[in-house]
């Protein structure tokens, strides 16, 4: 086997974070040497149960053997490792490595024409593993149904499908879902009490806010489900569409804060941030689904992340350099004095934007690449804290009390290009 083929495949295992721990899989002749199922962390008390069915292997070498397809566990500790005896052993099959946990191979398997087996292990020493499916002969093909439960058992005897670390998530998002819903009340309140003032982007903010708030309901409710039968009942459905409403909500108002601010633009940088803006449309729509698939697609998520940064980066150039020019202007001219400082709180807005989008969400893929995996809900801690100061900034920015509306285009288009000519 490969060395890139292990180093891809514990990237992918890294990178997981998958919302249940059941998985069923069905194989159809499939030619891959090495197959990734789940990541999970061990207590003292946990339990790998393995069900194969209907196993078949085609080959058109004469040296297949039973013994070179099985499962194993692998922790991020002894790839290390594994990746050694590879490069030492030309014939070197993961299923023999003393750094891996064996769990079973086809040997085991019932008599033909059955060929079925299933069995529960314990898990001797805790920790976090990579389940995987190895075959050792890459001619072979091999056709079964699987199915995999990872779990602990609790005090009581009864399972649990959730990793070390993950338990807490529950009261987490519930914690965060209440903070949340109150501030919706407290934002509603104040859109009532100055109706004047209230506009699009305030209904706009109420609807970003009770959307958040239905995302963090869903996820708690997803991980709880997690934990008592392994399976999300579509909750995770539910919290992918609660992300995608926010992303298009967010780049509504970036579009509606765009047209605030195109009159104080040259024709020119106008054009700039119309491509930029369309650009980032895209990313703000495949995010949320790019980070779920991530156990996939591992570098998509960073790509589209890349795109985004590519195109804030593009913004503020802009943004900084309309700015600069009224800066100069507002030395002498209050009302560019006055133009300044709506710029400066839309450019402010979409770097909370962004931040909220994609900046959060990568500080938390990080955080849970290099914590240890019993704190992995400190990722989700620091993702929902920045998103709900960011949330608290934005609202105080942009209160109707602010009195933040749109202004008549064509004059301010005008009177801009005066200011910024002289």
């Amino acid at each position: 086997m490969a060395k890139l083929h292990y180093a891809l495949l514990l990237l992918i295992s890294l990178i997981s974070h998958a919302n249940a721990d059941i998985k069923t899989l069905s194989l159809t002749s499939d030619p891959r040497q090495i197959i990734f199922l789940r990541k999970f962390a061990f207590t003292h008390h946990g339990q790998v149960f393995i069900s194969a069915s209907d196993v078949s292997v085609t080959s058109s070498s004469i040296y297949t053997l039973d013994s070179r397809f099985g499962f194993f566990l692998l922790s991020k500790e002894a790839l290390r490792q594994v990746l050694l005896e590879d490069e030492q052993n030309a014939d070197f099959c993961v299923l023999d490595s003393f750094y891996t946990v064996p769990l079973f191979t086809f040997r085991d398997l019932s008599p033909p024409p059955h060929r079925f087996f299933n069995r529960t292990y314990p898990i001797n020493n805790p920790g976090e593993y990579s389940l995987f499916f190895a075959k050792c002969d890459p001619v072979a093909r091999v056709s079964m149904n699987v199915h995999v439960e990872l779990y602990n058992l609790d005090s009581n005897g009864s399972k649990n499908y959730l990793s070390i670390g993950q338990s807490r998530l529950i009261l987490l998002f519930f914690m965060f879902s209440l903070a949340f819903f109150f501030l919706s009340v407290l934002w509603a309140y104040c859109c009532y009490c100055s109706k004047e003032s209230t506009n699009r982007v305030h209904l706009l903010i109420t609807g970003l806010i009770t959307v958040k708030t239905l995302s963090l309901i869903c996820a708690g409710l997803d991980t709880y489900f997690v934990k008592l039968t392994g399976t999300p009942h579509g909750c995770d459905i539910m919290f992918q569409v609660t992300r995608v409403i926010s992303s298009l909500i967010i780049t509504a108002l970036i579009i509606i804060g765009f047209f605030f601010f195109k009159p104080f633009l040259q024709e020119k940088e106008a054009q700039v941030l119309i491509v930029t803006i369309a650009l980032q449309v895209l990313p703000n729509l495949a995010f949320p689904f790019a980070v779920t698939m991530g156990d996939a697609w591992p570098g998509v998520v960073r790509g589209l992340a890349f795109l985004s940064m590519i195109c804030t980066c593009t913004f503020l150039v802009t943004v900084g350099r309309s700015i600069w020019l009224l800066r100069k202007a507002a030395k002498t001219e209050e009302k560019a004095a006055m133009r300044l400082a709506k710029i400066e709180e839309f450019a402010l807005y979409y770097v909370l934007a962004i931040g909220y989008l994609y900046v959060t969400v990568m500080v938390a893929i990080d955080l849970r690449i290099v914590m240890a995996y019993e704190y992995n809900w400190v990722s989700n801690a620091v993702e929902e804290g920045v998103n709900l100061t960011i949330f608290v900034v934005t609202l105080c920015m942009f209160g109707p009390v602010n009195d933040f509306i749109l202004l008549d285009a064509e004059n301010e288009k005008e009177e801009t290009m005066a200011v910024a000519n002289e």
